[in-house]
């Protein structure tokens, strides 16, 4: 029986580096962040310990709710813009027909700060979640269209024709050797749009809405209360981590030949 090979940084060892490298960091983080409050000595920054206290006695009832709507806005995102970048950049990267149709509507769509665009949307579709979602939408759309795209046209055609010539279909062509090849692109173009789609969240959900880290965070600066202030952005830190290392974790389980031991 074939067995597979291990796993350098799914292993033990690799998980236990990597939560000590986050401790050390956090620890960095924090005593920096103590250090500069004594330098400041301002209530416009809060120490660590002061904040922490009122993450505790806020977070149960306002800050979780408050992060569980911008988690569900920016969870529903990144299942909108995969489900509509996915297929169209798989489509681009093998067909130079549609790439040159579409790729130049690409190009000039892609730096346009989609932030800006935000007006527009309310006026569109509402001032509700889904407005916010489409923004956010519209952020990682291009990002995952275009790694998409090029991770689809750098893939080899002799492996598609060695895949068809043992009787592969089209649809067994996506599943064993498209989707692998692109996987690692996709999850990357995921990672480094999560950082930039939870800045236009924030900047989103200081617009009507009563909920969200954002409104938080904005409110409570306008209420002079820095304390709160700097937990919301905290908060809004710790939702970010989440989100890295749930990405990390799926690159873990589908995309586990990467990450094999090279003895």
């Amino acid at each position: 029986m074939r067995s597979r090979a291990p796993r350098g940084r799914g292993g033990a060892g690799g998980t236990g580096l990597r939560a000590a490298a986050l401790v050390v960091a956090a620890g960095v983080i924090l005593g920096a962040w103590w250090l500069l409050s004594l330098v400041v000595d301002s209530p416009v920054l809060p120490g660590p310990l002061a904040v922490l206290v009122r993450m505790v006695e806020i977070g149960p009832r306002i800050l979780l709710r408050h992060a569980g709507a911008s988690l569900g806005r920016v969870a529903a995102a990144l299942v909108v813009a995969t489900a509509a970048a996915l297929p169209l950049g798989l489509v681009m990267g093998r067909s130079r027909r549609i790439d040159r149709l579409l790729a130049p509507i690409a190009y000039l769509l892609y730096p346009v700060p989609k932030i800006a665009l935000l007006p527009i949307v309310f006026l569109l579709v509402g001032i509700g979640d889904a407005a916010r979602i489409t923004v956010v939408v519209l952020v990682l759309f291009f990002q995952i269209l275009v790694a998409v795209r090029d991770a689809a046209r750098s893939i080899p055609s002799a492996y598609l024709v060695s895949f068809a010539s043992i009787g592969g279909t089209r649809l067994q062509s996506l599943r064993f050797v498209l989707l692998p090849a692109i996987l690692p692109e996709l999850l990357t173009a995921l990672r480094l749009g999560t950082g930039t789609a939870l800045a236009v969240l924030f900047f989103a959900e200081t617009f009507f809405t009563n909920y969200g880290l954002g409104t938080f965070i904005v409110e409570s600066w306008m209420r002079v209360s820095y304390p709160d202030m700097m937990a919301g952005i905290v908060s809004i830190g710790l939702l970010g981590l989440l989100l890295f290392v749930a990405l990390d974790l799926v690159e873990h389980f589908v995309c586990w030949w990467k990450h094999r031991s090279t003895r």
